[in-house]
């Protein structure tokens, strides 16, 4: 039964006085470009809802799109560590400045510092390296007068011109609440350092975060470029776990989203797993995407240790079974480039949504951003107006670069290709396979009668062979040189490969997935599932994995002994 929460926000809307849209940021960009657009520019018919675990454009009629790329952190909401502030938070930052040089010259100075640190330079940047998306993180303090009672005068400005770049550029934008009134988290990246207990249990700031998300649904609804609105990020007290605190929450968010726009997606967020959100059948969810973020903080530098991390987080999904889109909305590979490519292959082939933490970040080679840069830190306590001024006027794209680690992979990830398994494609031809877990090549050595199994030290000839056909449908089919037929996964059985048919259906198609750049995994087409080699039966191949661990993994040879690889 939905709340009667909606009769009091009601009250509250009505309380409020309609905002002013007049921008008060005279230095704020048009649309322009330094290059060549890689995208079409967004329109109409490319407005995004979710169609099962797809999200689709035409309303989740059209074409899958997968949202991609990256987030535009510490440009609304600073943070110390990776931003030129010695402020604890964004808050103490807007409190200091007003108390030593007046609100006037305090909004000025953070002009300077939000009209440099994000500019066309930067979206051109993104659109290059083929993204597809970008994480927009915001708090209520970017769009609230000084009284917390309205929008203030020009507050839509920023999220305007940040949407019509990326619109231009064929480019999504998901908005993020990072910082609700009171703080969803009381952690420094929510804008404001506190207990965590200021949202959840204060009436006001509950009924003041609604009002705002109303705020925000009835400006942009409609709007083709809006993927999404992410409705609290990281919203666990003090970095715990989400539970129906949150979830009830959320819900009476969604509630009041709803009134008001019924078509844009809604992100949940967990923190951090699938079982700490619930089914969203439990609430009546609809057109809803669960969100993550991942950082393998265990393994920083250990590239085996971050492997198992991933496909852990995609066991965790699959076994939940909640049937709507999976997007990380934040996540790091740290300084190891296998790691990145990996993690972002297996992201990509997972038929995931991501966005990395973070297109920039101070230091000098931090994999924390895409780009470094090191501009002098602001002191808000003693530096004079004009030292301000100057150190943030510095904080802009002429003075960053690459980090070549994360940019490569990046690139890599984003231009991967966005269907699972499309993003590899094996000419027709004569291969073996070999198991990474066993080192094993596969073989059908009884011609057919018996599953085939990882067992053979080396190919040796016919019985290791198999013949790939490429079907119209983007699945291969694989023709055994044992027996010249074809392997099929036998789906009225326990889902064991056969080399048995004489001709392809549904039960001899796969898709040929893509992990690493030389290593590979089979899904059969009937099922859905990897095949997996079972090292506890014989290394017998089956199709029963819900994800890839190591026993799905395969190298992949021509005949003649050269190592495929992408």
């Amino acid at each position: 039964m939905k709340k009667t929460l909606l009769i009091t926000v009601g009250i509250l809307f009505l309380a409020f006085s309609a905002c002013n849209d007049h921008p008060i940021i005279e230095e704020v960009d048009t649309v322009r470009s330094s290059g060549v657009l890689k995208s079409s520019p967004i329109t109409s018919g490319d407005f995004l809802k979710t169609n099962g675990t797809s999200i689709r454009k035409n309303y989740g009629n059209g074409s899958n799109v997968y949202l991609r790329g990256t987030n535009a952190g510490g440009w609304l909401v600073q943070e110390e560590w990776m931003c030129a502030t010695n402020a604890p938070d964004q808050k103490t930052m807007m409190n200091t400045l007003e108390s030593r040089f007046g609100k006037t010259v305090r909004d000025q100075l953070i002009s300077v510092y939000e009209n440099n640190y994000w500019t066309i330079q930067d979206f051109d940047n993104c659109a290059a390296m083929g993204m597809t998306a970008i994480r927009l993180p915001f708090t209520y303090m970017n769009l609230m007068n000084d009284e917390w009672s309205d929008i203030k005068p020009g507050g839509w400005a920023r999220l305007d011109w940040f949407i019509e770049n990326c619109r231009a550029r064929g480019m999504y934008v998901i908005l993020d609440l990072h910082g609700a009134f009171g703080s969803q988290n009381g952690m420094d990246h929510s804008g404001e350092v506190n207990d965590g207990n200021q949202l959840y249990w204060n009436d006001y700031n509950r009924a003041m975060t609604k009002w705002l998300w109303w705020q925000v649904a009835n400006r942009y609804k409609g709007n083709p470029t809006v993927a999404a609105y992410d409705i609290l990020n990281e919203p666990g007290i003090k970095a715990g776990l989400t539970t129906s605190v949150q979830w009830d929450f959320y819900d009476e968010i969604y509630d009041v989203i709803r009134s008001v726009d019924p078509d844009h997606i809604i992100i949940m967020e967990s923190c951090w797993d699938a079982a700490h959100l619930p089914h969203p059948s439990v609430y009546g969810w609809t057109n809803v995407v669960y969100e993550y973020h991942y950082y393998p903080w265990n393994h920083v530098n250990n590239y085996n240790g971050q492997v198992s991390f991933v496909n852990s987080k995609i066991n965790d999904i699959a076994n939940a079974g909640y049937n709507v889109p999976t997007f990380v909305g934040e996540f790091t590979c740290f300084g190891l480039a296998n790691a990145w490519e990996y993690t972002l292959n297996a992201y990509n082939n997972q038929g995931w949504h991501w966005t990395s933490w973070t297109y920039k970040a101070l230091g000098n080679n931090t994999s924390w951003g895409i780009y470094n840069h090191n501009p002098s830190r602001v002191d808000i306590y003693n530096d004079s107006e004009a030292v301000i001024r100057a150190k943030w006027a510095a904080v802009g794209a002429s003075g960053s670069w690459r980090n070549n680690t994360v940019y490569n992979a990046m690139v890599a990830g984003l231009n991967q290709g966005g269907d699972p398994g499309s993003g590899f494609n094996l000419p027709n031809g004569e291969y073996y396979f070999r198991g990474v877990s066993t080192n094993q090549v596969i073989c059908a050595d009884n011609g057919g009668n018996n599953p085939l199994l990882a067992n053979r030290s080396a190919y040796g000839g016919a019985w290791e062979s198999f013949s790939v056909v490429n079907n119209s449908d983007g699945t291969i089919s694989l023709r055994s040189g044992a027996n010249n037929k074809f392997v099929c996964m036998v789906n009225d059985g326990n889902k064991h490969l056969l080399a048995r048919s004489s001709a392809i259906g549904t039960w001899e198609k796969f898709y040929l997935e893509r992990i690493t750049s030389t290593q590979f995994a089979l899904k059969s087409f009937t099922n859905n599932k990897y095949v997996t080699i079972n090292q506890s039966a014989s290394n017998v191949l089956y199709a029963t994995a819900d994800a890839v661990n190591a026993w799905e993994v395969m190298y992949i040879y021509r005949t003649n002994g050269t190592q495929i690889i992408d």
